[in-house]
């Protein structure tokens, strides 16, 4: 019983430290010029993947629908 309490503890913490990384690297590239994304070979900066696009009349539809 200790030892797969253990082993999922020693998995959380493997996890959390991994996407700890990711966010580190993630917070660093964002730091970067083009021209250092180019150098270090990243072929564009990176951009949003999610776009909203917000119609002329969208918000005040929604506004009224409160």
């Amino acid at each position: 019983m200790l030892g797969a309490a253990s082993k999922s503890a020693a998995t959380a913490v493997a996890a959390f430290m991994a996407w700890r990384r990711t966010i580190a690297g993630c917070r660093a590239l964002a730091d970067l010029t083009p021209d250092q994304l180019r150098d270090i070979g990243c072929p564009e900066p990176f951009a949003p993947k999610f776009v909203v696009r917000v119609g002329v009349g969208l918000m005040t539809d929604l506004m009224s629908m409160r």
